[in-house]
């Protein structure tokens, strides 16, 4: 949250941040007995449940969930860029497993605690309903990253609770799922109304906390995960009616970049500010999203004012060819090479420069003409482009050395923190987002096979993007694949592109056949689909629990 008041600092000299995942300390993380005694004492400990949040979505979390798929890859040699993982290296793995269960704990305790406090009802209750919300948070990204895991809703309070949590076994997802779709239906929607001023939309909430629209959006995902499509509709619907009409009006293009914090479209984002004293939440995944910083404001060998000259040189993530490439063919022609004619953004602004003898072909450029008409070459250019891939300076023409040489793109300024220092990125990571909600209703009505509504909700998101709707149904195989690749095109860079694969249980195949990581390419198994329990936590389990998929993979 934005601003933690003085009781936040009792609960970290209380010990706030333990340490571990399934080693709970029974005598919590604040003395229970001269605790929760009044609203303000509820919002400090609630306020601790999103800490272990920033702790997650870092640049390694972005490596974990972009970098290992079809759309984008880093040819960073850091072993989660290249899933040169296993039980005994669960590296990245670890500190999902220990934030998220930090913050499950966390959650735990708020909901016991905060529902028995000696409080009116309509002030303890939307409390403990926004604890609810952030539980299934943390258990949404367990599951997407671990498959099964242990499920546990209880606070931990006596050593035999201790004993007995730290032997849990894997639970399935889908039970995980339904049961938590469950309890915030029944327990946390209720508590968010009208009334109250907490069924509103997520920039409308105090302080920016979660609530009603992310309670919400983890039951429809939940429920898609399950697959079961009538159940993820209902909150989607509700979602509609919260958020209204979607289109540029309501919801312009240019505020999906990080920069703009919590807009209109946002469902749930991790608050982050920063401040040369140090002391606020900031992250660091603009360091591997942003062009590679050559020393006073130069990015890949164009200037961009306005981002500061210290980054420090991390290797940023670059589009595979399947997401957006515009390569000329070999030769002294200016003609385009078929074979990346089928990229997901495509066409892109750019035209031909001059041949270049080294590589056999012409190297390419920003078209600013094309740019401005919102066409090159007969067809129409993605409204999205211009923020969510890197060309260079769209407005001085100035083309990046990746994208002049190879016709590559990085990340765009859709995740580029302005006046960024060092690696220190106060931009605010957009988890959910409307966009996300409208796309999610095309999937189910394609798995229901009402074509008409699938082309409607998928013509939304492509209405704003500029370019021609689907009108032509040929098969819910062909409008399956539509709908697959607008998440691509909308949601890349969003840490989800792995779970949505993972999802339709397509990821390694689709990894393996797109990714431009030769590296990851050698070493992605199958069983990388979900990472593994850290072995540590198995030993502590007494091997109740195992990483059985490793095992067959011979990891």
């Amino acid at each position: 949250m934005k601003n933690f008041n003085q009781f936040i600092l009792t609960l970290l000299a209380a010990g706030l941040l333990a340490s571990c995942s399934l080693t709970e300390e029974p005598t919590s993380f604040v003395n229970r007995k001269s605790f929760y005694k009044n609203e303000s004492q509820c919002i400090a400990a609630l306020n601790s449940c999103y800490m272990p949040a920033n702790a997650i979505y870092t640049a390694n979390f972005m490596l974990v969930t972009e970098a290992c798929t079809d759309i984008w890859y880093s040819s960073s040699t850091t072993v989660d860029a290249c899933l040169d993982v296993t039980p005994a290296k669960p590296q990245y793995g670890k500190n999902v497993w220990t934030q998220g269960y930090k913050g499950v704990m966390y959650c735990n305790e708020c909901v016991e605690c905060i529902s028995s406090a000696d409080l009116a009802d309509g002030v303890k209750m939307p409390l403990a309903a926004e604890a609810r919300v952030m539980r299934a948070f943390y258990y949404y990204v367990l599951t997407c990253m671990f498959g099964d895991v242990p499920f546990y809703t209880t606070m931990v309070d006596t050593d035999q609770r201790l004993a007995e949590i730290r032997r849990l076994p894997r639970t399935p997802a889908h039970e995980i799922r339904q049961e938590l779709y469950d309890d915030l239906e029944r327990n946390a929607l209720p508590w968010f109304t009208a009334e109250n001023g907490r069924k509103c939309r997520a920039s409308e909430a105090v302080d920016n906390r979660s609530g009603y629209a992310l309670a919400l959006m983890l039951m429809a995902k939940f429920a898609m995960w399950n697959e079961d499509w009538n159940g993820a509709l209902v909150p989607l619907q509700a979602l509609e009616e919260l958020y209204g009409d979607f289109n540029e009006g309501n919801y312009p293009l240019a505020e999906t970049q990080w920069r703009y914090k919590n807009p209109a479209e946002s469902i749930f984002e991790i608050q982050h500010a920063w401040s040369l004293t140090g002391t606020q939440y900031n992250g660091n995944v603009a360091a591997i999203m942003m062009p590679t910083h050559n020393g006073d404001g130069v990015f890949d060998g164009v200037p961009l004012k306005g981002y500061g000259t210290s980054m420090p040189g991390w290797s940023s993530l670059r589009a595979n060819n399947r997401y957006a490439i515009f390569r000329p063919a070999t030769g002294n022609t200016q003609t385009e090479n078929a074979a990346y004619v089928d990229a997901l953004f495509n066409p892109l602004p750019l035209t031909y420069d001059t041949y270049d003898a080294t590589l056999n072909r012409y190297t390419v450029k920003i078209d600013r003409e094309a740019l401005a008409a919102g066409e090159i070459r007969g067809q129409k250019i993605d409204r999205r482009v211009q923020y969510f891939l890197g060309l260079g300076d769209l407005e001085a023409g100035e083309t990046f050395k990746i994208t002049h040489n190879y016709g590559v793109p990085w990340p765009g300024p859709k995740f580029w923190c302005p006046d960024i220092e060092q690696n220190y990125d106060s931009n605010n990571y957009r988890i959910f987002r409307y966009a996300d909600a409208i796309l999610m209703m095309a999937e189910c009505y394609c798995n229901l096979e009402n074509a008409e509504e699938t082309m409607r909700y998928l013509n939304m998101v492509r209405q704003r993007a500029g370019v021609d709707p689907v009108t032509n149904f040929t098969g819910f195989e062909d409008l399956t694949l539509a709908v697959r690749c607008e998440r691509a095109r909308e949601l890349g860079g969003e840490f989800q592109r792995k779970f949505d694969l993972v999802r339709w249980g397509i990821w390694y195949d689709q990894t393996y056949a797109y990714t431009n990581n030769a590296t990851l390419k050698g070493k992605m198994r199958p069983c990388h689909r979900y990472y593994p329990i850290p072995d540590a936590q198995c030993a502590l389990s007494g091997y109740v629990l195992t990483n059985d998929e490793y095992l067959a993979d011979g990891l």
